[in-house]
């Protein structure tokens, strides 16, 4: 782990997304999109945060998108960088 690095992998699922989209519309999550820096400093939108590399998410679609870095942010509505 570098000295940068949190201790924390992130993990992408779309089905877990769409269940966090529906809750935001149930008012039970105000901010479905989720975002954090990898080692990397790419900023990632994830669904789910680990703490091993061996943790594995309930989704069976879900993506493992590596170390994480920093919390980036939340939002409403999906952030677009150049």
């Amino acid at each position: 782990m570098s000295a940068t690095a949190s201790g924390n992998y992130g993990i992408y699922s779309k089905k877990q997304f769409e269940h966090l989209l529906t809750q935001t519309e149930s008012r039970h999550r105000e901010f479905p999109y989720i975002y954090y820096k990898d080692i990397n400093d790419k900023i990632v939108q994830i669904t789910e945060v680990v703490k091993s590399s061996q943790d594995k998410s309930n989704f069976d679609d879900a993506i493992y998108l590596g170390e994480l870095k920093s919390f980036h942010g939340v939002s409403l509505q999906p952030i677009h960088y150049p």
